[in-house]
């Protein structure tokens, strides 16, 4: 991957590779009109991480129409630096407008060339899939049946602008398995659906994709204010839903979820930590919103979070994301002697509440979600001020210390170079990877027949202190039971020079911490 340091945006993409490679990953992920964004190209392109915009969307493809995307399996040029060809009218992602159930030349390749890049172990790990000749990374020698696999997100809507690259990073995982042949040489066929964060509309994709598309998981569920309905649809239906936001605490409170990295109360715990650390204080406050969920359920676990890092919270204060100004907001914080404060807004809010907080001379290190984080508050200098911490429950996707974010890494810079990256992106790569993993457990079942619902829960119920290559913390699940409790995260920092990685992919783990539901 191509990181070039801007003396005024610290790590970039390259600019004049923007247009060429948005296109490219626009055509692979099916991007719907009207995706609730109100960012610029330009803007985009100066971004650290950011969302695709709806006008980059409708430029890049704007044949393109409806409101279901699918990755069907395709020819594939292995020689190809961008996501090539254009879509079809089913928004089937193919080379030369054929949608076919076989993956072309690229069938030959094992799944552990997923990637089609090298990484430092790249030689070693062929050298085993050589030897290993009946293992899982045994080259296909057929292409089996597709297996299908469903996505609801919100690329639309009041958040669509935050969230819009779950979909961009569980589509570039979908285009790279197939390039190397499919999941044990099953070729993977996604649909992605917008739910513009509304509880029917989810409900509804999540119908469609599974009782008439026939998914038989769905894979990197953007839910973050609509888990809810969600979980009533994996838990009546019973379908596994495999990585996802891991925003709401419930994630890990259901035989169904099968979360692909560290809990969303560490995270944010992890953050508040971190930030309390740079302002050398014990001393925390928060802001949080009366809309989600999620802002409900950190408000009541806040002064045990704190607590975990020998913090004292002194301040907890209700808003909305909709507000025009925090100005109030930030003067109580700041009378309550608020030396950190964990933001449990929205990315436009973020921007709003350090622009008020400023205002008044307050620069109170903040922390908060990293999948909170829009690419408009990214690049808003007074966020960049106050020095914004957050946490995650997979690897920073501006990492490159460990195998599985160099394989992330070598295919966005095959698939998608210069397009629009962030936290989600990798989060939901990983997502991919997890399911990756668990069918890599039955491969044997996997290669002599089709990957049904049983034989995937058969694989993820295998799954014990899993790291996924350094993507995630150790994983754990349990047949018919809620997966492991997991209090481990990770860290970005957002400044004035841009993203970082301060840590790299270390994990750091708290206990004790509540489960939040």
């Amino acid at each position: 991957m191509t990181l070039t340091p801007r003396p005024h945006l610290g790590k970039q993409f390259v600019r004049n590779r923007r247009v060429a490679a948005v296109a490219g990953l626009l055509a692979l992920v099916v991007p719907l009109s009207g995706c609730g964004t109100r960012m610029s190209s330009e803007a985009i392109s100066a971004a650290d991480g950011s969302a695709i915009s709806a006008q980059a969307a409708n430029g890049a493809a704007g044949a393109l129409t409806g409101d279901t995307g699918v990755i069907a399996p395709g020819a594939v040029d292995p020689s190809a630096a961008g996501l090539a060809a254009a879509p079809g009218t089913t928004g089937a992602a193919t080379t030369g407008g054929a949608t076919t159930g076989t993956t072309g030349a690229a069938a030959a390749a094992g799944p552990a060339a997923a990637t089609g890049a090298k990484t430092n172990s790249g030689a070693k790990s062929a050298a085993a899939g050589a030897a290993d000749v009946s293992g899982p990374n045994a080259p296909c020698k057929q292409t089996l049946a597709p297996v299908i696999l469903g996505q609801t997100s919100p690329s639309s809507g009041i958040i669509g602008a935050s969230t819009f690259n779950m979909r961009a990073g569980l589509a570039l995982w979908a285009r790279a398995v197939n390039a190397a042949g499919g999941v044990q040489c099953h070729p993977v066929q996604l649909y992605q659906m917008d739910d513009a964060a509304d509880p029917a509309r989810v409900t509804s994709n999540l119908n469609d994709m599974v009782n008439n598309k026939k998914a038989i998981a769905i894979v990197g569920a953007g839910i973050p204010t609509t888990f809810s309905a969600a979980k009533r649809f994996a838990e009546q239906n019973k379908v596994p839903f495999v990585g996802g936001d891991m925003i709401e605490a419930p994630w890990f409170s259901s035989q169904w979820f099968f979360p692909q990295g560290g809990g969303p109360l560490a995270a944010y715990a992890g953050a508040t930590k971190e930030a309390a650390l740079k302002a050398n204080t014990k001393k925390v406050g928060l802001i949080y919103c009366v809309e989600a969920a999620i802002c409900g359920t950190i408000n009541e676990n806040f002064e045990a979070m704190a607590k975990a890092s020998n913090l004292e919270v002194v301040l907890r204060k209700v808003s909305s994301i909709t507000s025009p100004d925090y100005t109030a907001e930030c003067q109580a914080l700041k009378a309550a002697g608020a030396e950190a404060v964990f933001v449990a807004l929205e990315g436009s809010g973020d921007a709003r509440f350090a622009r008020s907080c400023l205002s008044l001379g307050y620069a109170p290190p903040s922390a908060t979600s990293a999948l909170s984080v829009s690419a408009e508050a990214a690049l808003d200098p007074n966020f960049r001020k106050l020095g914004v911490y957050l946490g995650t429950g997979n690897a920073p996707y501006q990492a490159n210390d460990n195998p599985g974010v160099k394989a992330f890494r070598a295919a966005y810079d095959r698939f998608a170079p210069g397009s629009s990256i962030d936290q989600n992106t990798i989060s939901q790569w990983t997502s991919g990877k997890l399911f990756e993993k668990a069918i890599a457990n039955v491969f044997e079942k996997a290669r002599s027949g089709p990957i049904t619902r049983d034989l995937l829960l058969e694989g993820l119920w295998m799954i014990k202190n899993e790291k996924l290559d350094g993507l995630a913390p150790g994983i754990s699940f349990n047949k018919q039971a809620p997966p492991d409790q997991n209090d481990c995260y990770a860290l970005l920092n957002l400044t004035t020079e841009g993203y970082t990685a301060p840590k790299g992919s270390k994990f750091e783990c708290f206990k004790g911490l509540p489960k939040g539901f």
